[in-house]
This record gives structure tokens, sequence and C-alpha cells, in this order.
């Protein structure tokens, strides 16, 4: 039995796609090695789709017709997802998405084929703004933005700004900048923002785009001016090593550090198996087939159709603990978290994490929005 992963396996993304893999086929190799699902062993076949909707859709649709793919699981970029979405839909297979996350793939782009397991563009920057609004305490602050040029980024900072007016928060935008995915000289768009220098800036950017924006703005020392919000997960820390800009506050859909011991067993397998501790990604496409196996013995079948309908509004057993598919938009109920950067090494981990205390969990019913 094959499901398939269209993601970007080359490129600047090339890091991500490839931890997200290692998530998928470390689900697959422990489902297997408890029998499979439904009685069959399966099978990952992968497609890179180099961050292209044309390509994603081409993928999507050999993994479907050449592959026979019962699932698909989705790709990095919110574009690619929303290209593949109408492949998924088209021939009736299930397509879960847990790294792209535009709120628009469960509401433009939506069918009963779609389902997202990971915080969407909603959820995301309002959890970060619930914690601003928190720590600026009604004071008035000045707030700048610096998001990747395409859906996903517009739609996360608009959501950021979107949730800050509803937390009536005491701010002033005075500068936004978007550089296109993957650029690597951000000079002439973080040049501005060092100008006006912003109390907070708001960062939507991930990956090796997130460590080029760190790099580059400690040549600035703006990380002394200002206080910046960014989704640093562990592979851009470890990728800064010392140059982690501690008491930045940080956003994260999956840090295992804080999420409780059902994570645990997942932490040690994956270091096991290959040498490092697991990012955020691995650890969610982990979820990811979970999900499908999950709604595939729900539903006692591996059609499409009947998966999707076992799928939605069910409760699903993960790694992440029990998450809920609302029924409306196949969107999982789960948080997103929240803390400060710290270059002091976590006792249990041995890397730099989140400073002690200042986690914050966000939960879905403050920062969704409702069906």
């Amino acid at each position: 039995m094959t499901v398939g992963l269209a993601t970007t396996l080359s490129g600047s993304l090339a890091q991500l796609g490839q931890d997200a893999e290692r998530g998928v086929e470390l689900a697959i190799a422990d489902l297997n090695a408890k029998g499979g699902v439904l009685g069959k062993q399966v099978k990952l076949a992968t497609e890179d789709n180099q961050v292209t909707p044309a390509t994603g859709t081409a993928n999507a649709r050999s993994l479907v017709l050449q592959h026979k793919a019962v699932a698909l699981f989705g790709p990095i970029s919110s574009a690619v997802a929303a290209a593949e979405q109408t492949v998924a839909a088209q021939y009736k297979v299930p397509l879960i998405d847990f790294m792209a996350n535009d709120a628009g793939l469960q509401t433009k782009t939506f069918s009963k084929y779609s389902l997202q397991v990971v915080p969407n563009t909603t959820m995301e920057p309002r959890a970060a703004a619930d914690y601003l609004a928190t720590k600026s305490a009604g004071k008035p602050i000045t707030i700048g933005t610096f998001a990747p040029d395409y859906s996903f980024g517009h739609d996360s900072v608009s959501g950021f700004i979107d949730a800050l007016n509803a937390l009536h928060v005491n701010y002033k935008l005075v500068n936004q900048q978007y550089p296109p995915l993957g650029e690597t000289n951000i000079a002439p768009f973080l040049s501005k923002l060092v100008a006006v220098a912003p109390d907070y800036v708001y960062n939507a950017q991930y990956g090796n785009d997130l460590v080029t924006f760190t790099k580059q703005a400690q040549k600035y020392n703006f990380f002394d001016k200002t206080t910046v919000i960014a989704m640093y997960g562990v592979q851009e820390l470890g990728e800064l090593g010392d140059q982690i800009p501690a008491g930045t506050i940080d956003f994260n859909r999956a840090p295992f550090w804080v999420m409780g011991d059902t994570v645990t067993p997942f932490v040690n397998e994956y270091k096991a198996k290959y040498g490092q501790l697991p990012p955020e990604w691995s650890l969610l496409g982990y979820t990811a087939v979970q999900t499908w196996a999950a709604g595939a013995k729900k539903a006692g079948d591996f059609d499409g159709t009947k998966v999707a309908d076992a799928l939605s509004g069910a409760t699903i057993p993960t790694i992440r603990g029990n998450i809920t598919l609302r029924s409306c938009d196949n969107q999982a109920e789960i948080p997103e978290y929240v803390g400060v950067l710290t270059d002091t090494p976590d006792q249990k981990y041995g890397v730099p994490l989140w400073q002690p205390g200042s986690a914050f969990t966000a939960p879905f019913d403050k920062i969704s929005t409702s069906c």
C-alpha cells in the first residue's frame, strides 16, 4: 500500500523537506513494525516539487496515477499545497497538510479531501499577538514586519495585525518588508527596518531564510535595538549555534521540549536513528501519517472518500496527544506555542532552546476562527 509525499527536496528549502520526509518515513516504519495498516505494509513514494505549483500539480498526479498512492502528505509552500489540493479533490485522495498552513487552504481551496494538522496562518500569528499583548501591557509600541513575498507571508502578517487590533494593543505600524522567498541578499529590505528601529518586528520567515535574516541583522546589532518575534526551531537554532539571539520571542508549531511526555518516545527514537533532535517538521510529519492511518482503520478501507469521511470530526491519538479534526473545515484543534530564546543549553536536551518558565501555550479555542 503506497502513500505519497510531494514536497520540496532541493533548493533553499530542501532541509525542511528532508526533515519532513524523515518524520513520515519514521512513522511508516513504526506502523509496519506493528503489522502495517489494515494488514498491509505501507510504502512511501516521494516527489520534489521545487517550490513550484505547476510541478506540485504534476507530482501529485504522478503519485496518484503512477504510484497508486492512496493518500498524500503535503508540501512546504502554501501556494504549492493549493495546487496539490486540486489534484487530491479530482482523484478523491486525502491530502494531509502538516507544513503548508495558509488559512486559505481550509477555506478558499478547501474540499473534503483537504486536512490540516498544523496551526494555520490565523492561529499562529494570533498566538504571537496574544503573547505580545500581555508583554506590552497597554504601553504604546512600534511594530515592523518582515515576511516572504507570497501567500503565506502576507496572510501571516495580516493575521498578526488583525489580532493586534482585536486585542486592542496600543501599537503603531512603522515599516513592512516582503523579500522574495529564498532571497539571500536581504540588506536592502533589512536596512529599511533598521532605520526606523521598531520596538518589535514580527518575522514570518522560516528555515534558511530566517537564518539569513538573523545573521545579517546581527551585523546591524539589530537584536540589541529591537525584539524580534519569529519562528525559530531546532534546525534554525542548530545552524545559528553561538549566534542565537537570546531574548527573541519564538513561536513554534511543535516544540517537543514543552509538549509533555507523550512526545518523549518519538524524540528518543528520532535521535537514535538520525543522531539529532527532531525539528518540528519531522514531528508534524509523523503526526500526519498517524492521522491517515487512524482514518483508514476507522473506515476499514483505503478508499479516499471513506477515509476522508472517517477523519472529519474524528479525534485521533497521536504523539502530540489526542487531536480532533474540526468537521467544518478539517482543521486540527491544536495549540500554538510561544517562548523566549536562550543561549544557555537546556538541562534535558543539552542545546539552547527556551528560557525556563517562558513557555506560553495558546489554546485552539482562543486563536482559531469559528466555523
